[in-house]
């Protein structure tokens, strides 16, 4: 495995629960196949994503999670009428998907070999840069914001475009994040969601639409992922791109680490992630 890194691209649209499934899957078997980390580019159908804590009645609006309930979470081709509700393993506020509004980015270290990830505060510097770096490349201005925000400046005013947040199994360290593509989804998140039960200093009691504000329109995913990709790989000290194959998720290097992580988030999707107990009260069946 060239580098001990690895690129996962985006890959046809499944279910919230099957993208959050394989984030844990990775973060559980990283450090055991001596990986240093990787980076994760994915898309989700229409979705609310709660925070580890969060609760939907305090985050959702009653109409929608009414609706939900009713839906079937165990397809694997997503409905797109339906807007599915799902609890990620990491902490922070609600957010929303969307497979065009947005585009969501994982991040992976091993922290036995990156040790300055160890403090919170510390890793969202590091890592959050790495992030902003990128955008840089397609000449955003972008800055960390909050505890874990990216913001730009729009109008002389600060607004939100990304949203981030960790969680850490078995020594490795799991930042993801999403970037609004489109200023669509931000009505779509003002019709699905509450205004959030806590917020950052710099939110000031904006109402969604007056907070959150979308990438250019001449922002290019690809170009994106190719830059964080790099600039990850800068980190860490080594010298790799997207195009090179030796460190595609889906080569032959990776091929037994892949069927490990695969066959492990089938587990853990529909233990955890598809239960109606996990996702409205953090019930995980024993």
């Amino acid at each position: 495995m060239s580098e001990d890194l690895f690129f996962f691209p985006p890959t046809p649209i499944r279910s919230p629960y099957y993208n959050l499934a394989v984030e844990e899957s990775i973060a559980l078997h990283l450090a055991s196949f001596g990986l240093t980390g990787g980076v994760r580019l994915w898309v989700n159908p229409k979705s609310i994503i709660l925070g580890l804590s969060e609760d939907p009645k305090k985050n959702i609006k009653p109409v929608v999670l009414e609706n939900f309930l009713k839906s079937d979470l165990s397809v694997k081709k997503p409905n797109e009428e339906t807007v599915y509700i799902a609890r990620r393993a990491s902490g922070g506020g609600t957010v929303y998907h969307s497979p065009t509004g947005n585009i969501n980015y994982s991040i992976y270290v091993n922290l036995e070999k990156r040790k300055e990830l160890f403090a919170v505060r510390e890793s969202y510097d590091i890592l959050l840069g790495i992030v902003a770096k990128a955008l840089t490349k397609q000449n955003i201005g972008a800055s960390p914001k909050g505890k874990s925000d990216l913001a730009m400046e729009e109008s002389g005013v600060l607004r939100k475009i990304s949203g981030n947040a960790q969680f850490r199994k078995k020594n490795c360290i799991v930042q993801h994040g999403t970037l609004i593509l489109k200023k669509e989804l931000i009505q779509e998140v003002s019709d699905l969601l509450l205004h959030p039960p806590e917020e950052p200093d710099y939110r000031k009691e904006r109402s969604h639409s007056d907070f959150l504000t979308a990438l250019p329109t001449s922002f290019s995913t690809i170009q994106f992922q190719k830059d964080l990709f790099r600039e990850f790989a800068g980190y860490l000290g080594a010298n790799a791109t997207t195009e090179n194959p030796d460190f595609s998720f889906f080569g032959r290097g990776f091929s037994t680490f892949r069927k490990v992580v695969l066959k492990e988030s089938e587990t853990v999707r529909m233990r955890k992630y598809e239960s109606l107990p996990f996702i409205i009260n953090r019930e995980i069946p024993t």
